[in-house]
């Protein structure tokens, strides 16, 4: 069964059913472009999101914020996503970057973290679908992309509400959703209850992506023949191994899929972290390419020491020189 496949939207056609979540702290411009390109001779046809970007944010801070959503030709197709606690909010920042290159634009009713809470933003805005309404009824009339949106199953296990804002996104004029079947207060506690994306679907006329849980490609092909959802979104998955947008597009075709060689791991590793540097400097890219390297580096013999001492390489050639080495041990 060829689980790959288009997703059709009202104005937009999203060409591939594999899509990256938006992650805060990951999924800068070099990090999108490296999970496309990393194995995959379809990778153009990856919808990645960027980094959530705050509507408080772009109105008071736009330089800063809007950095979030640079973007070359290569980045495509690109999602981005914003959120805010009201309708006034979010269409103050989104005159702003209203005209910027995105294909979609989807609003963050999901996030849990405290920092967004506080600000009645994120999932906190499940506790009021009649906001969230609101909130896209104006997206959907200020542009012409597909405006969507990421929830979770409700605020509490008392007020598991997934259906009532899908209802309330169809009614708006969201043209898909993507439900992560845990609810605001579990964070990522317990297992993620795919019963409720199965639910979701029987229910929409929308397309539905599920999301959580996802680490690996039999995760996502079971997800799919589980639920009948359309699509996945790969969140913590991809950042445990950087590979993984080309092991579920085999998975879905039927295809093997071949373990990239150490070298081929290497090469990726680096490209990716050029991509770093050319965003941010070199030190400053250096420091945040530092999270990546668990990934690429995982299941290869004695990397303890090796990913240590990549913490304090302060330059391109001090990293690679590092794994040169190690390599080189490794014969």
């Amino acid at each position: 069964m060829d689980l790959l496949h288009p997703i059709k939207l009202k104005n937009f056609t999203i060409p591939c059913n594999i899509m990256a979540a938006p992650l805060a702290g990951y999924t800068s411009l070099a990090t999108r472009n490296a999970y496309r390109s990393n194995g995959s001779h379809t990778h153009q046809s990856y919808l990645c999101f960027a980094e959530m970007v705050s509507a408080e944010g772009l109105y008071y801070s736009f330089d800063k914020s809007a950095a979030l959503l640079a973007t070359n030709e290569a980045d495509k197709p690109l999602g981005i996503q914003i959120f805010g606690a009201t309708k006034d909010k979010i269409e103050r920042a989104f005159e702003k970057i209203k005209d910027y290159p995105f294909d979609v634009i989807d609003l963050n009713c999901g996030c849990s973290i405290k920092k967004v809470l506080k600000s009645f933003s994120g999932a906190y805005l499940l506790k009021s679908p009649d906001e969230i309404y609101r909130i896209l009824s104006y997206l959907v009339s200020a542009t012409d992309k597909p405006v969507t949106l990421k929830i979770r199953a409700g605020y509490n296990r008392e007020h598991i509400n997934y259906l009532e804002v899908l209802s309330a996104a169809e009614s708006a004029g969201a043209q898909m959703i993507t439900l992560h079947p845990r609810t605001c207060m579990q964070l990522f506690t317990g297992k993620a209850d795919w019963a409720m994306i199965a639910d979701m679907k029987s229910h929409a006329h929308i397309p539905v992506i599920g999301n959580g849980d996802l680490f690996s490609a039999d995760d996502a092909a079971a997800m799919m023949t589980q639920t009948g959802c359309d699509g996945v979104m790969l969140a913590r998955g991809l950042i445990d191994d950087p590979f993984m947008m080309e092991q579920v597009r085999c998975r879905f075709t039927g295809e093997e899929y071949i373990e990239p060689t150490l070298d081929e791991r290497v090469a990726a590793m680096l490209s990716h972290l050029r991509g770093f540097i050319d965003e941010f400097g070199e030190l400053p890219g250096l420091r945040e390419f530092r999270k990546f390297t668990k990934g690429y580096l995982k299941g290869l013999p004695d990397i303890a020491k090796l990913r240590y001492a990549l913490n304090f390489a302060e330059t391109y050639n001090e990293f690679k020189h590092l794994i040169d080495e190690f390599i080189c041990s490794v014969g």
